[in-house]
């Protein structure tokens, strides 16, 4: 279970707090999708729960365990992430970034044992990426990369995954089977997956729920239906050129300004 208690994120300078007043939680198989404008605090939220930036307030726990005093090996065995950010060294190939996923289970000797290799070889099966293993990360295309980072999160067989934009480098049918093996990940493994995207009308097809930031601080949460028909993705999204049709659920683009 991902426990979120009166969490507040945000950054201790002029811009302060981004999001407050946080009481969410997610359960072994879920498929979240955070969604919301830019600027309304989602990878600020997701950088939160993961540990990789400090709350303003209030506590993320993952199985009753405060992410943020977790030890560093400790969070790194349980929490996997994909951010927008891919920095390796050039040098190393596909299938060594794959395989650092298993450091945190070997130590620093780094000697691989049977389950480990078998994570890397189920992570591998299911992302698709052995026809690549041998090339260098550097030489790879944007959603080949994403790909691997997603192969490499995988191979963690973390409880939690958090992946931000993943999907933004990735063709449309690319997007679709990622997000579909993600849930499918979810449910078969009893993962906890956490995803935000602005694919709108594929995260509310393929989402067990959403957490849509509304861009003023606030949030709502519920089923992809739920939010649809109570108007809360259209009052997230919707501007004079677009507007969401709850009956149809997507996005259609406005006639004329008076539309």
């Amino acid at each position: 279970m991902l426990d979120l208690r009166s969490l507040a994120v945000g950054y201790r300078n002029t811009r302060g707090v981004v999001l407050s007043d946080i009481d969410l939680s997610a359960a072994a198989g879920d498929f979240v999708c955070i969604l919301g404008r830019n600027g309304s605090g989602k990878s600020t939220l997701m950088r939160t729960i993961a540990g990789l930036q400090a709350s303003l307030g209030g506590t993320a726990s993952l199985d009753g365990e405060d992410i943020a005093s977790m030890r560093p090996a400790t969070r790194a065995r349980r929490i996997g992430v994909v951010l927008t950010e891919r920095a390796f060294n050039p040098s190393l190939n596909v299938e060594d970034v794959i395989a650092l996923a298993r450091q945190p289970f070997t130590g620093w000797q780094g000697g691989l044992a049977d389950k480990d290799r078998a994570a890397i070889a189920d992570a591998i099966e299911v992302t698709g990426v052995e026809p690549f293993l041998r090339r260098f990360f550097s030489d790879l295309s944007d959603g080949e990369r994403q790909r691997v980072m997603i192969a490499r999160a995988l191979a963690q067989t973390p409880r939690l995954l958090v992946l931000d934009e993943i999907t933004a480098f990735l063709d449309l049918p690319s997007r679709v089977e990622i997000m579909a093996l993600l849930r499918a990940q979810a449910r078969d493994q009893g993962q906890i997956v956490l995803l935000s995207s602005h694919d709108l009308d594929l995260s509310l097809q393929l989402s067990d729920g959403v957490w849509l930031l509304d861009g003023s601080g606030g949030f709502s949460v519920g089923t992809p239906d739920a939010l649809s028909r109570s108007g809360a993705v259209g009052r997230a999204f919707d501007t004079d050129a677009i507007r969401f049709s709850p009956s149809d659920g997507r996005f259609e683009i406005r006639t004329s300004r008076s539309a």
